[in-house]
């Protein structure tokens, strides 16, 4: 008998399996299965055996094959499961409106060998499958180095926007030139994360939003914005926080995709600064309580030079 936390792996066929399975060493409770046909009747034998995995992960040649039955098929098996997504770097990328339709809400990169990424994504993502088995949100601490300083602030007004981005800017030291592109990466995103808490979080009771970016603002009486960050010499991590939890899973995927095959710069598409955020973090996390919090975040390497257009994944969750 399986109980919960088990997780369910489905693959293509066995050389998609062989190439996806380096990225599960270390993972407990995982039940193999590849594809076909029977998969309906797969899942409901296990299902009768008593498991009921926390977490079902597909792979994208599965999932581009079979889409859009596969996940409405587990869905109807298993409907507490999550969904991840796990795909190669090489594969083409999965079409972000078919995520959106069928509401996949995690996608983790599986790199080459050879990438020269190393051990990175994958601890990123066994760190993913273990926070989605057990429930629990991103935190940034969950990026840097065991006990690394995490620096907290709390905002109290727009004007302090700047202070912000320059304590950012600072804990990275000046000495060579992927120090300055870091320094540059970073303050963009913060400036995005910050603006999106000030801006795009609040709404009224009809949706509409209450500020226009770019005015000053002062905190509404008991609105709150936490803004934190930690740097241990190699990653950056850094997250805000609003008391608004406007957001939903479902409205993120559909601002991703939407600008996903539009112009970066245009201001007219819903959701463009959270999309600047996923593109230019290397690992892009959302977190949310409805009605009460919304926390958006990840992390940079300063190893790795930033690539707008390499692959990246996501992870959207409720709470």
């Amino acid at each position: 008998m399986f109980t919960h936390g088990t997780i369910l792996a489905l693959f293509k066929n066995t050389i998609d399996e062989g190439l996806s399975s380096p990225m599960l060493t270390g993972l407990p409770n995982v039940i193999r299965a590849v594809a076909g046909a029977s998969l309906p009747a797969t899942l409901e034998n296990l299902r009768r055996l008593g498991i009921e995995p926390s977490l079902a992960i597909l792979t994208g040649r599965l999932y581009a094959e079979e889409r859009p039955d596969l996940v409405q098929t587990i869905r109807n098996t298993f409907p507490s499961a999550e969904i991840l997504l796990l795909t190669s770097d090489t594969d083409p990328f999965p079409d972000l409106q078919a995520l959106a339709a069928d509401q996949v809400r995690h996608l983790a990169i599986n790199p080459v060998a050879g990438s020269g990424d190393g051990e990175e994504p994958r601890t990123l993502f066994l760190s993913a499958v273990q926070n989605l088995v057990a429930g629990r949100p991103w935190e940034i601490a969950d990026y840097v180095s065991p006990g690394t300083p995490i620096r907290e602030f709390a905002v109290a007004s727009s004007a302090q926007k700047e202070e912000l981005i320059a304590l950012v800017e600072a804990a990275i030291p000046a000495d060579s030139p992927e120090s300055d592109q870091l320094r540059q990466r970073v303050a963009l995103l913060a400036d995005e994360m910050l603006e999106n808490a000030l801006y795009g979080a609040p709404a009224g009771a009809d949706g509409s939003k209450l500020f226009h970016k770019g005015e000053e603002r002062a905190l509404l009486p008991g609105e709150w914005i936490v803004f934190r960050f930690g740097y241990d010499g190699e990653t950056l991590a850094m997250e805000v926080a609003d008391g608004w939890g406007s957001l939903s899973p479902d409205l993120v995927l559909d601002y991703l995709a939407m600008n996903q095959s539009g112009d970066l710069l245009r201001e007219d598409t819903g959701g463009r600064g959270l999309f600047i955020i996923w593109r230019f973090l290397d690992h892009f996390h959302v977190s949310i309580t409805p009605g009460r919090q919304t926390v958006v975040g990840g992390h940079v390497r300063a190893t790795l030079p930033l690539d707008p257009e390499a692959p990246r994944g996501f992870h959207i969750s409720t709470h």
